[in-house]
């Protein structure tokens, strides 16, 4: 399999250590400081300033996505999830929510409904400006953003694309992938696969041992405000993705991979499933039942659901305020209920696989 490394998502193991170097932080008015990380708090960062040795708590959603990576991998404390983007704009396509109240809402999308989505993304004609393979890439990535839930209208951008392709050449003549090699390879998901289309269901999928527990490159794939991406090509070994972006459209609720309601099996990746936009500071239970039928409502907190049980093996805490989760079984056609509780949450919803 090919390698994919994004922050403190990678192949191979980076333990969470002090930051022995010094690191400029750019809030979100892009106001900077220079400081040295001394741990990582609830939803904190807590910095040592070297202008003057002053300890001071920087508000993870003050701080750029490239700084608030650079203190997860730079840190002794926990690891916080990242919170969600700011408030969302109501022109946004809804995600289907997780404690829907009626059956209505366990379907947001209709099958055809579901293909003539894929196809019109497929179709959308490319900008004079961006390369085919580029333009190829951002219609894969706006059909994943489509299935599960997000505003699917994300453009290629030439400038993101310019800086995909220098982070890519530059891991190219390292002969490895590095966010440690400047070239904008901070900003990016990165593989090891030349590819770029290609390389978008790579990072839907987002395998590796070291990708398993926080799998952040889905996570920046389908971030809801996303609304430019580049993508560039160093040769047949490496290329990257430009993936920081909170230009676009914002939105409340929930939303999945596999996305909620019908989902086309081809388009599974993996057997990892995720869900964001959750709130909770432990890891929740997740219970998987293969249903006989569609579901009328909604099934409750607890109790049994008829069907048969999928065994999760694996719960992990994912960015954007979600978590990954593992069925034990490989995933195939059929009716899915997800139910994800915990003493403070309740969420759940249908996946329908075709």
């Amino acid at each position: 399999m090919r390698s994919l490394l994004f922050g403190a998502w990678c192949l191979i193991p980076i333990p969470c250590r002090a930051a022995d170097d010094w690191h400029t932080f750019t809030d979100l008015s892009g106001r900077r400081m220079v400081g040295k990380v001394l741990r990582v708090d609830a939803e904190v960062v807590v910095v040592e300033l070297k202008g003057n040795s002053q300890q001071v708590s920087i508000p993870f959603d003050k701080l750029s996505p490239g700084d608030v990576m650079y203190a997860l991998q730079h840190s002794d404390g926990p690891t916080p999830a990242a919170k969600p983007q700011p408030a969302p704009d109501a022109t946004a396509p809804a995600a289907t929510p997780a404690g829907a109240t009626d059956a209505s809402h366990l379907y947001p999308r209709t099958r055809k409904e579901i293909e003539a989505g894929i196809k019109e993304i497929a179709k959308r004609p490319k900008p004079k400006d961006l390369s085919s393979e580029v333009h190829e890439a951002t219609k894969q990535l706006n059909i994943f953003r489509f299935l599960c839930g997000v505003p699917s209208n994300v453009k290629g951008d030439m400038e993101f694309s310019k800086n995909a392709e220098d982070a890519a050449l530059a891991c190219k003549q390292a002969g490895n992938i590095s966010h440690s090699l400047g070239h904008s390879t901070d900003h990016c998901n990165l593989s090891s696969m030349g590819n770029m289309v290609a390389t978008v269901a790579q990072y839907i999928e987002d395998g590796g041992d070291n990708n398993r527990d926080g799998r952040g490159h889905r996570a920046w794939c389908l971030n809801p405000p996303m609304g430019k991406v580049g993508f560039g090509s160093g040769g047949k070994a490496f290329s990257a993705m430009w993936c920081m972006d909170g230009s676009g459209t914002p939105q409340k609720g929930t939303w999945s991979y596999p996305g909620m309601g019908m989902f086309p099996l081809e388009y599974m990746r993996g057997n990892a499933w995720s869900l964001y936009g959750i709130d909770g500071t432990i890891l929740p239970k997740v219970e998987i039942v293969r249903l006989a039928k569609r579901p009328e409502q909604p099934f409750p907190a607890t109790g049994d659901i008829p069907g048969h049980v999928v065994k999760v093996v694996h719960v992990s805490r994912a960015m954007m305020n979600g978590i990954n989760f593992e069925p034990a079984e490989p995933a195939k056609r059929g009716i899915y209920w997800v139910r994800v509780t915990s003493e403070s949450l309740h969420e759940g919803y249908v996946v329908e696989l075709f």
